[in-house]
């Protein structure tokens, strides 16, 4: 599918409703403020509307501060890689969080339709296997009276006017892995631990959970270290039940290595990092300067590329949209156009 450059004067899609007043791909977002989506296969957001709200949350601004394009393909075009085309990390990452899930109560998930709809390989599957046979054997205690996927609805006042002059309230969402009263935790599975145990570099998400519960005190993120047993030498003819023993055997010989802050007497792990750790008024203070600079690219057509950040958006990483940029144009082989939120 080709991808063409973006223009907010107009679409070339555009078909005028019987009033003339709409398009008739348009279709009303749930909030009367927010910009609604486009009915066409090609499309997720209207693209021709900039005068309404997009939502925000952690990811997307990301998405904005790393590169002006990429938040353009994903949160305005909807292009997201296909869930079999992600990479090793990602969909090991997607298993453990469905996994502990569903051990944590969650209803409806079926781990072997996740496998499959990821393809995730045997091996990949194994090394989850073997960890989460190590987490019930480890009898990993977990608090009670949690809530698993909470919503983030929240609003910020943008203290200036809107085009027409009325008042604007910046939308942010987002999803707490388990939350409770005045706490909250995050699970991470990461061949690099150490990037989840620096509140510098986690202070996007967790100020911004922060930011949205006055209540929440504290959060604990749970980090386990991707197993890194490599199927070579005498164990080069091993099968994915092998590994899995291997990893398990091992994961329980030395929990702490694999469950970052194990502690052996209250059988819990993971950092813990309190409200007063996180600058939360910078943090606001950041979301409304950027809600304010995608404002400014959507008038201006201001969704240029940063070809500095292509093969390194995250240390050693490539971005997954670099195709789309490169060749513009989108593989039907490799990514897909988000479901929309309304009914057409």
């Amino acid at each position: 599918m080709k991808l063409t450059d973006f223009d907010s004067s107009k679409c070339p899609k555009f078909q005028p409703n019987s009033s003339m007043n709409s398009c008739i791909y348009y279709g009303e977002a749930d909030n009367p403020c927010e910009n609604g989506y486009c009915s066409l296969p090609t499309n997720y957001r209207c693209v021709a509307t900039v005068q309404l709200l997009i939502p925000l949350s952690y990811s997307s601004v990301s998405d904005f501060l790393t590169c002006h394009h990429l938040y353009y393909l994903k949160a305005i075009r909807g292009i997201q890689t296909l869930d079999a085309a992600k990479s090793s990390p990602l969909k090991m990452g997607t298993l453990w969080d469905k996994v502990l899930q569903k051990y944590l109560g969650e209803k409806g998930i079926d781990i072997p339709s996740i496998i499959n709809q990821y393809e995730i390989p045997l091996v990949d599957v194994a090394k989850v296997k073997g960890l989460y046979r190590a987490y019930k054997e480890l009898d990993i205690q977990v608090d009670p009276d949690y809530k698993l996927q909470v919503k983030i609805s929240m609003q910020i006042d943008f203290q200036k006017t809107w085009t027409n002059g009325d008042p604007v309230k910046l939308l942010l969402t987002g999803f707490y892995d388990r939350k409770y009263t005045d706490s909250f935790v995050e699970n991470k599975l990461s061949g690099k631990p150490d990037m989840y145990l620096d509140p510098y570099f986690i202070q996007s998400q967790i100020g911004t959970y922060f930011l949205a519960d006055p209540n929440l005190q504290s959060c604990t993120m749970e980090v386990i270290r991707t197993p890194q047993l490599k199927s070579t030498g005498k164990n080069k003819e091993e099968s994915p039940e092998d590994l899995q023993e291997r990893i398990y055997q091992d994961a329980i010989s030395r929990p702490s290595y694999y469950f970052i802050g194990w502690n052996n007497q209250t059988r819990k792990y993971g950092k813990k990092y309190f409200r007063g750790e996180f600058d939360l008024e910078e943090l606001r203070s950041r979301y409304i300067h950027v809600f304010r600079e995608i404002f400014d690219a959507r008038i201006m057509d201001g969704f240029y590329k940063n070809d500095r950040v292509c093969n390194n958006i995250l240390p050693g990483v490539s971005c997954d949209m670099l195709q789309c940029c490169r060749h513009n144009n989108m593989s039907e082989q490799v990514y897909q156009i988000r479901k929309k939120k309304v009914a057409f």
